[in-house]
C-alpha cells in the first residue's frame, strides 16, 4: 500500500504534464467588476444535459488568478464524475483565485463543496465559513461524502470553518493535502470544541497524507478521529508546520489505525491550553483527563507506528503563563499506547528546539488567558487573524497581519534545519527558499529513456529504462482519472538498462494508461495504450 502514497504525491500534476485525451478545460471568467463576482455554482453544477447526465465527466474548471468568485449553493458531484477546480495559472501561487459564499434568494448561506465522488482543488483560496463582518463562522462547509473516493488539495488556502476544514462523511477515502495552508478554524471568542484541521469523525480513511502544509490559528485538533468501527489503513503527516493551536481536545487524535507515520513536523506551541481536566469534558481521551499531543485509542497486533524527526516546542511566554496558573501543566507528547509501542526510542523521536519564524501572525496566548479567566465570556481575544487590508472594516476584530509578508521560515543555522530524517530541514520547507530541499518534486529526467514495448498492445508490455546510478526505483501505473491500477516494481536496482514486464495490462479495460517511473535521478512518464 505505501508505494502509492510515496510515489503518487510526486506525480499529482501528471494530468497537466501529459495532456489526457478526452479531457475538457472550461475557463470561468472572473467578473470585471470586483463588486460583481462570478457565481461558479450555476456553471459547474448546471453543466448537464436535459436528461440530467453530465456533458463531460472529465472536465477541469479553471478560475482566473487574482479574481474573486462566489458560490450561492454547495456543489455536489456524483461518483461518475470528478469535481476538478484549479487556477488558470498553476505557477502563480501568490495570486490564487478566491471562492467565498453569498446568501441565496432565501437569504441562506449555503455550503461550498459536498462531493459525492472524487474532488481535486489546485491553487485555490476558499473562504468557506465567513458570513459577514460581524457573524460567526459556519461549520462543515467542505464535506467529503464519496465512499472510496480520491480527494486532492494542492497549493490551496482553506480558512474560516468552525468545524473541520475537510470533514469526512464516508469510508475508504484517499485524501492528499500538499503545499497548502489551513487557517482560522473554530468558534471565535467562546469556548467550544470546534476548529479542526481534518476531521475524520466516525469514518475511516483508506489513506490520509498531509505534506508540506501549514496549519495555524485553530481552536481544536489538527486531526480528529473518534468512534470509527474500522481502523484507518494509513495516516501520514510529514514536513508540516503547526502554530497558534489552542488544543481544545488535543493535537493529533488518531483513533483506530493500522499504520501511522508522523515525521519531520514543526509544532510550535501545540496545545496552548495545556493539560487541565476542566476543559476535557466534551471528548473522550484515551488516557483520561490529561491531554497528550499524540493519542491513539486502539492498536492492533500488526499496527505500525513511525514517529521521527519532529520538533515540538513551547515558547517562553506560554511556559511562563502555565507556571503562573496552578490548574495548568505542560502536556506529555505521547499517550500510553503510543509510548508502549515506541518503547525506549520515544524520547529520540522528537527534539525541543525553540525556533523563531520570520513572519507569522502574533501569538494567540491572550485567548488562552481570557478563557481561563472566564470560560463563559463572549469577549475573549479573537484568535481569527485577518489580513491588514481589512483593518478598520467590520472584519477587524483586533488580530491583523500583513499576509504579503507571511514566512514560516527560520534560520538555516538552527539544528532543525538539518534535523529531518533525510538530513534536511524540519517543517513545511517548500514555503522557504532557505530551507527547501525540493524533496517532493524530483525533476523530470528524460535521460532515463523510459518506454514501453510493444505499445499499443492488448497483452503485456515491457517497461524499459536506463539508470546512470543504482538506487531506489518505483514504477506505478495510473489510468486517465489518476487512479492507481498497478505497481509493477518498487525496490532497489543497479545501474544500467532495466526491464520490467507489465503483465497485469491484459486484465485492464482498453484505453490509455500512464507508466510513472520514479528514481533517485528524477522521474519520467510515458503512455501505454491498451487495444
Amino acid at each position: 500500500m505505501q508505494l502509492f502514497y510515496r510515489f503518487s504525491l510526486t506525480l499529482l500534476c501528471l494530468a497537466f504534464l501529459v495532456p489526457a485525451t478526452g479531457q475538457t478545460i472550461v475557463p470561468i471568467a472572473g467578473g470585471s467588476d470586483p463588486n460583481d463576482p462570478t457565481d461558479i455554482f450555476p456553471i459547474i453544477q448546471g453543466d448537464t444535459l436535459a436528461n440530467g447526465d453530465r456533458k463531460d465527466n472529465n472536465t477541469i474548471y479553471t478560475l482566473e488568478n487574482g479574481k474573486t468568485y462566489i458560490i450561492s449553493q454547495e456543489i455536489v458531484n456524483k461518483l461518475d464524475w470528478p469535481l476538478q477546480i484549479q487556477a488558470a495559472d498553476l505557477s502563480n501561487t501568490e495570486m490564487k483565485p478566491k471562492i467565498r459564499r453569498i446568501p441565496n434568494a432565501a437569504g441562506d448561506y449555503r455550503r461550498v463543496f459536498w462531493p459525492e465522488g472524487d474532488m481535486t482543488l489546485r491553487n485555490i483560496w476558499v473562504v468557506s465559513g465567513e458570513k459577514d463582518g460581524g457573524a460567526q463562522h459556519d461549520w462543515g462547509l467542505i464535506r467529503l461524502f464519496g465512499e472510496n473516493s480520491r480527494v486532492v488539495v494542492d497549493n490551496c488556502i482553506i480558512e474560516k470553518d468552525r468545524g473541520g476544514f475537510l470533514q469526512v462523511r464516508a469510508n475508504g477515502i484517499r485524501c492528499f493535502v500538499t503545499n497548502s495552508i489551513l487557517r482560522n478554524g473554530g468558534n471565535r471568542r467562546i469556548l467550544q470544541g470546534n476548529g479542526r484541521g481534518i476531521d475524520a469523525r466516525d469514518f475511516f480513511f483508506d489513506s490520509l497524507v498531509v505534506k508540506q502544509t501549514i496549519i495555524h490559528n485553530i481552536q481544536d485538533r489538527v486531526f480528529r478521529s473518534q468512534g470509527a468501527v474500522f481502523p484507518h489503513n494509513y495516516i501520514e503527516f510529514d514536513h508540516n508546520t503547526v502554530f497558534n493551536q489552542v488544543g481544545r481536545h488535543g493535537t493529533f487524535q488518531f483513533g483506530r489505525a493500522k499504520e501511522v507515520k508522523v515525521t519531520n513536523n514543526m509544532l510550535s506551541n501545540p496545545l496552548m491550553l495545556g493539560t487541565s481536566p476542566i476543559y476535557t469534558d466534551e471528548q473522550s481521551q484515551p488516557d483520561g483527563d490529561e491531554h497528550k499531543i499524540f493519542t491513539i485509542d486502539t492498536l492492533f497486533a500488526d499496527s505500525e507506528l513511525e514517529f521521527a524527526g519532529n520538533n515540538i516546542f513551547y515558547t517562553q511566554d506560554v511556559l511562563d503563563y502555565w507556571a503562573s496558573n496552578d490548574s495548568v501543566s505542560q502536556p506529555d507528547v505521547y499517550s500510553k499506547l503510543i509510548l508502549d509501542r515506541l518503547g525506549e526510542s520515544a524520547d529520540t523521536t522528537y527534539s525541543q528546539e525553540v525556533v523563531e519564524f520570520e513572519a507569522v501572525p502574533m501569538s494567540i496566548l491572550q485567548y488562552v488567558k481570557d478563557l481561563y479567566a472566564d470560560p463563559t465570556s463572549t469577549t475573549m481575544f479573537d484568535f481569527i487573524v485577518e489580513d491588514v487590508s481589512l483593518a478598520g472594516t467590520p472584519f477587524d476584530r483586533g488580530n491583523i497581519f500583513d499576509f504579503s509578508t507571511f514566512s514560516p521560515c527560520y534560520a538555516n543555522t538552527a539544528a532543525s534545519a538539518t534535523g529531518a530524517t533525510d538530513g534536511g530541514a524540519i517543517g513545511a520547507t517548500n514555503f522557504c527558499d532557505n530551507l527547501s530541499t525540493d524533496t517532493y518534486a524530483p525533476q523530470i529526467a528524460l535521460e532515463l529513456g523510459l518506454k514501453a514495448t510493444p505499445n499499443p498492445t492488448n497483452a503485456s508490455t515491457i517497461i524499459s529504462y536506463e539508470l546512470i546510478k543504482g538506487g531506489r526505483v518505483a514504477i506505478a501505473i495510473y489510468d486517465l482519472s489518476g487512479k492507481l491500477v498497478s505497481t509493477p516494481f518498487d525496490g532497489v536496482q543497479q545501474a544500467g538498462i532495466q526491464q520490467v514486464e507489465f503483465t497485469q495490462l491484459a486484465n485492464l479495460p482498453s484505453g490509455m494508461y500512464f507508466a510513472n517511473l520514479l528514481t533517485e535521478e528524477g522521474r519520467m512518464v510515458t503512455r501505454i495504450v491498451k487495444n
